[in-house]
Order: structure tokens, then sequence, then C-alpha cells
């Protein structure tokens, strides 16, 4: 499973989502930047090839997630380079299941919020992760689900 997560946007939750995914299907089965890309690598490249070997890719979308800025203030999406965009237009690309994951309240982007490479990603079936006291329960959720469609 490849984790991609805003970091500005979602990084509480996300590290949340990982340790519940690592409790249930091991370190060695969940991609999480932090953990998974050695120094000194090209970036575009191991994420192809971690993407290529990944059963699926979970897309944490929060609700700064769309409108993120650089320094500049140029919305991040629209940049070749933003590392949100690389992962999930390769995983597009290269037909691995995108699973938006909800957090925070968050609603699935508009078609036309999306550079156009990145478009069918609003086609993709969503899933929730609502805050706490709901959080655990929707865990148990994604990982029956996961385990049932994916694995």
């Amino acid at each position: 499973l490849f984790l991609s997560y805003r970091r500005k946007d979602a990084a509480d939750v996300t590290w949340r989502i990982r340790e519940n995914l690592v409790a249930h299907f091991g370190r060695s089965a969940v991609f999480f930047d932090v953990d998974s890309i050695p120094l000194g690598v090209n970036f575009r490249a191991h994420i192809v090839s971690t993407l290529a070997q990944c059963r699926a890719c979970l897309a944490v979308v929060g609700p700064g997630w769309v409108g993120a800025t650089d320094d500049k203030g140029n919305r991040r999406l629209e940049d070749f380079n933003d590392p949100i965009r690389v992962e999930i237009e390769t995983a597009l690309r290269i037909d691995r299941p995108v699973i938006p994951l909800l957090v925070s309240n968050a609603k699935m982007p508009e078609r036309d919020e999306l550079p156009r490479p990145m478009q069918t990603f609003c086609s993709q079936n969503g899933f929730p992760v609502r805050p706490d006291p709901d959080f655990s329960s929707d865990m148990d959720r994604l990982i029956d689900l996961l385990e049932k469609q994916i694995f």
C-alpha cells in the first residue's frame, strides 16, 4: 500500500492511518515517504518503481489538498514536480487502484480543480476517514475492504 499525502494538510491523521495499516498488514506492506525513500535516490524514479510494486495508492485528501500553494503562492498541483501530482498521476497511468481517503471532512475535488492528467482522480471511489470518535471504526472498515478487494 502506497500512502500519498500532503504534510501541511494531513500529516497527523496520515500518521494514524499509517500506524493502523502497519499494525494489520506489517511495516513492509506500507510505503510511507518518511520511512521508505532512501537518501540520494531519484525521487520520481523511486516513486514509479514503488508504485509498480504496490497493490493500491491511498491518497489522503484533507481540506487544503487541492488549494495548497508553494512559497510563491502558486498552486502546488499545477507544478509538474509536485510530489502529490507525481504520485497520483503515476498510479493512474500504470493502472493501480487509487483510493482517495477523505480526512478532516474533506470533499472530493471537482474535475476542473485538477490538472488534466489528474482529472480521472475525481472518478475514483473515495472513502471517508472521520475524526474521533469514528476514526477507529472507519479504519477497521477500510482494512476490511482492503483485505477483501485489494489483497
